[in-house]
């Protein structure tokens, strides 16, 4: 689970590299954006381990999911929306929602990805 943790983490933080790039050289990138690195994933694994949500064999399709999800959302912020609200709002606003992406993901995602025979 912590090699898990580690390529998760590592693997937002490849995907949001460009954006990360972009945002400081406009100067759109704000401390807690860091934290989109780690905090997603890590509420996944608190819920995991606590056995909060349904339990299924398909759950590496949620913190795969999230790892996706984190850095998409990183990046439509800063190409896309940046350029027609306010940065700091559209920060904090896509911090909130990837902050509740991991109990989104627990909850219902398992619904989609149960294959019944």
């Amino acid at each position: 689970m912590a090699i898990l943790y580690l390529y998760s983490v590592i693997l937002i933080m490849l995907f949001s590299s460009v954006a990360w790039i972009f945002a400081r050289k406009y100067d759109t990138w704000f401390d807690w954006d860091w934290l989109l690195c780690m905090l997603p994933t890590s509420i996944w694994f608190v819920l995991i381990i606590r056995g909060i949500g349904p339990y299924n064999e398909n759950q590496i399709f949620e913190i795969a999911a999230i790892t996706v999800f984190v850095p998409f959302l990183l990046t439509l912020r800063v190409f896309l929306l940046d350029r027609l609200f306010n940065a700091k709002n559209n920060s904090l606003a896509i911090f909130a929602i990837c902050m509740l992406s991991p109990v989104v993901a627990r909850f219902l995602l398992p619904q989609f990805l149960v294959f019944s025979s």
